[in-house]
């Protein structure tokens, strides 16, 4: 079933039109149409286009194995590649290893001679994150970004774990923790805007540590749980902080002073760039 944001989006005034001539805008819908075609995540979408015309298009798991770049540019000849416009929901991969066999989207790209690309949405994954953007600029490739409308609309269908910067109710997230961190708004359900901001902060892999903080000492361990049906009321752990330093396993608890609902917050694992978080939203008794 398509998310209603989406459906929203692709069905603007200025949608495709029936005609073998395409704005920009309409490429990048398509595009998001491509992706929603995808049964396994991260769902990607791809439209290659030149002058307007659309050459050929792709999405993940059209071709096992083959991600959605490769199919819609393997569909055109060497020289039908040149000079084109790419329009992709997901930023194309980097090589990860100087020896992988199969080449990179990015470098797919590049050595197809393309000209410009369109990115839906940056690669959350720590070890990719702007790094298939850079690439592509380095190399003299004009790139772009989808509208805004549909930048949202492709965030909340890619990810198996939904958008990485907001999250509503309880469930899993994957996020990258790179850089200064990730800050996440938890909204206590789709129908009450209640929300709470947690950061992610110093991911430490070799030490199996990352710290979890929030505002005016809102941070408190829930020390001896190992499950979200182990605390029957949060308010009996003491020692709150401004933050927590995580790890595998642990559950923390969120409530910044005069907050009206907590958050119950599980790190489930960590990664060299990334980490899996579980979390729960309760009521303050």
């Amino acid at each position: 079933m398509i998310n209603a944001y989406v459906f929203n989006a692709l069905n603007e005034t200025d949608g495709p039109k029936l005609t073998k001539k395409y704005s920009k805008s309409d490429l990048m819908r398509i595009a998001v149409e491509e992706h929603l075609k995808c049964t396994e995540y991260p769902k990607v979408g791809v439209v290659v286009a030149k002058d307007g015309e659309i050459l050929s298009t792709g999405f993940r798991g059209e071709v096992p194995k083959k991600h959605a770049e490769r199919v819609a540019l393997e569909k055109l000849a060497t020289t039908d590649r040149v000079g084109a416009t790419v329009f992709t929901t997901l930023e194309p991969c980097v090589a990860l290893q100087a020896d992988q066999a199969t080449e990179s989207c990015a470098d797919l790209i590049i050595a197809s001679g393309v000209s410009e690309v369109f990115i839906g949405v940056l690669d959350p994954n720590g070890t990719i994150y702007s790094q298939g953007f850079r690439t592509l600029l380095e190399n003299n490739i004009s790139v772009k970004f989808f509208d805004r409308k549909l930048r949202y609309a492709v965030e909340q269908e890619t990810f198996e774990y939904g958008m990485i910067d907001k999250v509503i109710g309880g469930g899993k997230r994957r996020v990258p923790v790179v850089g200064s961190g990730i800050d996440i708004k938890v909204q206590f359900s789709e129908t009450d805007q209640r929300t709470i901001d947690i950061s992610w902060r110093t991911l430490q892999p070799s030490h199996g540590c990352v710290d979890l903080s929030s505002s005016n000492g809102a941070v408190t361990i829930a020390s001896g749980a190992t499950r979200f049906n182990d605390i029957s009321d949060p308010d009996v752990f003491r020692f709150p902080s401004h933050f927590a330093r995580m790890r595998k396993d642990m559950i923390a608890i969120v409530q910044p002073r005069g907050a009206t609902f907590c958050v119950l917050i599980k790190l489930i694992d960590l990664f060299q760039n990334d980490i899996l978080f579980q979390w729960e939203v309760r009521n303050v008794r």
